[in-house]
């Protein structure tokens, strides 16, 4: 892996990209809890959650600091849904893109702010159903 993604754990694979690394640390907490043998892939930005992900091992579920359309452009979704992963988008754009009601803001979950460990692990456990 390049740039600032890692890998931590051994178990379900889940990806972690965010920028602030308060509020990265504090999702792979709560998965880490969740999960106990997770491996937790890191990034700050789309492009490295691209390359953290090619390494083509399945994937759980994907927190993403992105609106939709970035992720779209970036082809992130694909490639997450390509590995078996489900996407959770965060941060300011996926937040404007759900309250304005947009289309694209509607077509992945988005973790509202502020968020608790209990929203984040229904999202897990929400993952695991399929």
């Amino acid at each position: 892996m390049s740039g600032n993604a890692r890998s931590i754990g051994g178990g379900n694979v889940y990806l972690v990209a965010v920028r602030d690394f308060v509020v990265s640390q504090d999702l792979a907490d709560t998965v880490r809890d969740f999960d106990p043998g997770a491996t937790i892939l890191t990034a700050r930005n789309c492009r490295e959650a691209l390359t953290a992900i090619r390494s083509g091992d399945p994937l759980a579920l994907a927190f993403v600091e992105a609106g939709p359309d970035r992720v779209a452009r970036a082809r992130l979704d694909i490639a997450i849904r390509d590995r078996g992963g489900r996407l959770v988008l965060l941060g300011d754009d996926a937040e404007d893109a759900w309250e304005i009601g947009s289309r694209a803001g509607r077509v992945w979950p988005v973790l509202m702010r502020p968020f608790s460990s209990q929203v984040v692990t229904t999202l897990l456990i929400a993952s695991r159903r399929g």
